[in-house]
């Protein structure tokens, strides 16, 4: 791919997710008091969680055959863009509408996600193909850092905005922040117009169904990887719509308390991100996925102790660094886990499965809050609080260990005079590289073992057979058996291939 238009891509990658920061910094977070002030229930605001996810799941699974038919990327992502922004319109008219206004909001919001879900693959698949692959967790963070940012500034201007109106015309603040998310959506839409356009590779896709994708869900990583997001997700949409109904019917907090609370989470976020792609570049993935995943579940946990606004403060932060690290490294483990020409259909499926699985946790959660008593609580949502906790606990403990990691792992695994690493990718097994660059306590680790190998004098043939085991044994204990189809599976091959490299003949 040209460089220079990789350059501007990633520039203008950066501006499209700023400007889309904007319209979710001003909206996203207050979606729910918006259905509040229009007087909506506990099961109505469920519903503005469920109902749409519910639709974009059903919608995801047509990602890979709109692609298919449309061929151009760019032109689904700029089109679905701008009915977005549109749809903003009539949300904004929503409070002078008719007197079943609160349902038309769930209405709107569906019709939002059957747009913007098919989008999310699609957009990951094109942005996969442009980020060189060991920039990702690096150029994320960044993006991130600064969506963040940007994200942070929108929700506190429109905190402030509604804070103003609500004494005077609590609605008119919400129509000034659904006109910003409009006019940002339009300048989200002009900027993914001039993003380069690599053509989708469609001819080597393997076209396999959902039901084949669930059939070998459990014998690959990325299944492995859907199973863990799905139950995740789904145990923290137990609690997650109703925090915002707690904190504004509960506690009773003003619009302003509320937003400083989502201030501080993405503040943290945004701190923390950085730090969190750097971690990912230089560790690999499932470190990360590992960290934030034990992490994220105490977040509802801690809600359960106090109601105060300066303690809730602290732990909205705690909130922002620990779902900083599962958002990117997740996000991260779904680019190195898939190959490029598959990764819009396996995409699709694992935004299916997790749309799904916000929809029946919303739905869940619902429910418990009508079946369940106050107890020694304010009202029954902290209690639902307490059970998305314990579910994410558990989901973590069993299923993250049955991750691998997707990200390139370089292993030293001889001690000639040249280095001889085995490249793991889930995607294509083993491949044999010699790796150009080296940290020098590598390259010291490296003369010292050879040191050693010269007073023990080992002669060519049994360092060859030493290496040979070694090889075998880690691929007999690491690779399935029925993962067959590798770069190099023949250890003849890989003896020419680093008597090649001995020669010169091929260049690092």
């Amino acid at each position: 791919m040209p460089e220079d238009k990789i350059k501007k891509s990633l520039k203008y990658s950066v501006y499209d997710g700023t400007a889309f920061a904007v319209m979710d910094g001003a909206t996203a977070s207050f979606l729910t008091p918006f259905a509040i002030a229009l007087g909506s229930s506990v099961s109505l605001i469920a519903a503005l969680t469920y109902i749409p996810q519910l639709i974009g799941a059903i919608v995801q699974l047509f990602a890979a055959k709109i692609v298919e038919i449309a061929k151009n990327r760019k032109r689904i992502l700029v089109t679905g863009s701008f009915i977005h922004a549109l749809l903003w319109i009539p949300l904004l008219l929503i409070p002078y509408a008719t007197p079943s206004q609160k349902y038309l909001l769930v209405v709107f919001v569906s019709l939002q996600n059957l747009v913007w879900q098919p989008m999310n693959p699609i957009g990951n698949s094109l942005l996969g193909d442009i980020v060189p692959k060991y920039e990702r967790g690096r150029f994320f963070g960044v993006r991130n850092r600064v969506a963040g940012a940007t994200s942070f500034i929108a929700g506190l201007l429109a905190g402030v905005i509604l804070n103003y109106y609500s004494l005077r015309n609590p609605f008119f603040g919400f129509t000034i922040l659904f006109s910003i998310a409009f006019v940002a959506r339009l300048i989200s839409t002009l900027f993914k117009s001039l993003l380069y356009n690599p053509p989708a590779d469609l001819s080597h896709e393997e076209k396999f169904s959902i039901v084949d994708f669930v059939k070998r869900m459990d014998k690959t990583n990325y299944g492995h990887f859907v199973i863990f997001t799905t139950l995740f997700k789904f145990a923290t949409n137990i609690a997650a719509p109703f925090f915002a109904v707690y904190m504004l019917k509960d506690l009773h907090f003003s619009y302003l308390q509320f937003t400083a609370l989502i201030a501080s989470e993405l503040v943290a976020s945004f701190i923390a991100m950085g730090i969190w792609g750097r971690l990912i570049d230089e560790k690999g993935t499932k470190l990360v996925l590992y960290i934030s995943g034990i992490l994220t579940p105490i977040i509802p946990l801690l809600w359960l102790f106090s109601g105060n606004f300066y303690y809730l403060i602290i732990i909205e932060a705690f909130s922002g660094v620990s779902w900083a690290g599962f958002n990117l490294s997740s996000s991260n483990f779904i680019f190195d886990a898939v190959r490029p020409e598959n990764r819009i259909r396996c995409i699709a499926y694992f935004k299916f499965f997790e749309s799904l699985s916000i929809f029946l946790g919303a739905a869940f959660g619902g429910f418990l809050i009508n079946i369940f008593p106050p107890w020694i609580f304010i009202s029954s949502i902290p209690i639902v609080f307490l059970v998305s906790g314990i579910l994410r606990l558990a989901v973590s403990i069993i299923f993250l260990p049955a991750l691998k990691e997707a990200r390139l792992i370089e292993l030293g695994l001889g001690h000639t005079f040249f280095k001889r690493y085995i490249t793991i990718r889930p995607s294509e097994g083993f491949v044999y590289e010699v790796i150009g660059k080296y940290h020098q306590q590598d390259e010291q680790n490296q003369e010292k073992r050879q040191l050693k190998d010269e007073k023990r004098k080992t002669t060519p043939k049994k360092e060859r057979e030493l290496y040979n085991k070694k090889l075998l044994k880690y691929i007999d204990k690491n690779i399935s058996q029925k993962k067959e189809q590798h770069d190099i599976t023949d250890m003849h091959e890989i003896q020419h291939l680093t008597e090649e490299i001995e020669k010169g003949k091929v260049r690092k």
